[in-house]
């Protein structure tokens, strides 16, 4: 997720069937579908919460990642929790943190590369969980460099499904259809959101969004991981790679 695009709460909605242990979480009863909103810090303050009413998910966008290994919360310092809370309780909403995004990812490849920072972040990642009751965390590193950055992203993702386990918090990753992931990465996390749009020319079509699944299907992501996400923004039909949003809805 771009924090350059002028998105709305719902910023992406994606539809996936739930793995069946999603479905134990206390946050949200089983459910054949997962309905998730992106809420960017720059909109939290004025957006209307009961606008988001259908959720199963909503994802907090978004902390960074420290090149010493913690998390920085600068960006969301202001973001109503209180409110947030209020809104899971009532609605029973996992209410997930994003970590990383465009331009907030400098430092993955850092903390992903050092066995030390892995365990440093992995703790700051559980201590925000447990301090804000949330459902989990999401990671979206944008994007590795390398096959050695790929294969440290994996270990990141063993490192925090470690630790997420005691706590019953999930974990989940936001991808584009072309990077790559070690196989056994997929295993690791609960959901796999993927970025199906953004693409050059007509950017979000549906036949791009089957492309996209089917690269993913065929690197060995399970079909029940996947999450299909779907920009709520347009571009200008003159300049379509223009990388900022012209349509808003």
């Amino acid at each position: 997720m771009s924090t350059g695009r002028n998105l709305l709460c719902c910023l992406v909605a994606v539809f996936a069937l739930v793995r069946s242990s999603l479905a134990d979480q206390p946050a949200v009863p089983p459910s054949s579908f997962r309905i998730t909103g992106y809420l960017p810090d720059y909109r939290a303050a004025e957006y209307d919460l009961e606008a988001a009413r259908g959720l199963t998910d909503l994802i907090v966008f978004s902390a960074e990642p420290t090149a010493s290994g913690g998390l920085d919360l600068s960006r969301i310092k202001n973001m109503p929790w209180a409110r947030l809370r209020d809104f899971k309780t009532r609605l029973r909403v996992r209410l997930i943190l994003c970590v990383g995004g465009w331009e907030r990812s400098k430092n993955f490849a850092a903390v992903a590369g050092s066995d030390e920072k892995r365990r440093d972040f992995a703790n700051a990642a559980v201590r925000v969980c447990l301090d804000q009751r949330l459902d989990g965390i999401d990671l979206d590193w944008e994007h590795p460099q390398s096959a050695a950055e790929e294969q440290s992203y994996a270990k990141l993702l063993a490192e925090l499904k470690k630790s997420f386990e005691p706590h019953g918090l999930l974990l989940s990753v936001t991808i584009a259809s072309w990077q790559n992931l070690p196989r056994n990465a997929f295993d690791l996390v609960d959901c796999i959101n993927l970025m199906a749009y953004d693409h050059p020319g007509r950017h979000s079509t549906l036949e791009g969004a089957q492309a996209d699944v089917k690269k993913l299907l065929d690197a060995g992501a399970p079909a029940g991981k996947i999450t299909l996400g779907l920009p709520f923004y347009g571009r200008d039909i003159t300049k379509p790679n223009n990388p900022r949003p012209t349509v808003r809805f």
